[in-house]
């Protein structure tokens, strides 16, 4: 079976999560559109993924990793402890 690299994770084809608009930039950093903010939590996280990863692949996401929605004002941060994303919220 064919092998398919996504955001350096390693799945089956026919057998990889739909991440929608969410790519990964040069700089580690994921951008994405904001009608796809909700995979984040729902698909990109490490307890979903690594039910879809080939045997010794693993989950790519570091905690601390930035998601900018590309389309609206809002940046989400991935936090590897609660395997969870937060809106980063900036103080005026």
């Amino acid at each position: 079976m064919n092998k398919v690299i996504k955001l350096n994770m390693i799945f089956n084809e026919g057998n990889v999560p739909d991440f929608g608009s969410i790519e990964e930039g040069i700089d580690g950093s994921l951008t994405l559109l904001d009608a796809d903010k909700g995979k984040l939590n729902t698909v990109l996280t490490k307890e979903v993924c690594n039910s879809y990863l080939v045997n010794g692949s693993h989950f790519s996401i570091q905690g601390g990793t930035n998601a900018v929605v590309a389309d609206v004002p809002a940046v989400w941060r991935y936090h590897s402890k609660s395997d969870h994303w937060y809106e980063v919220i900036e103080n005026e």
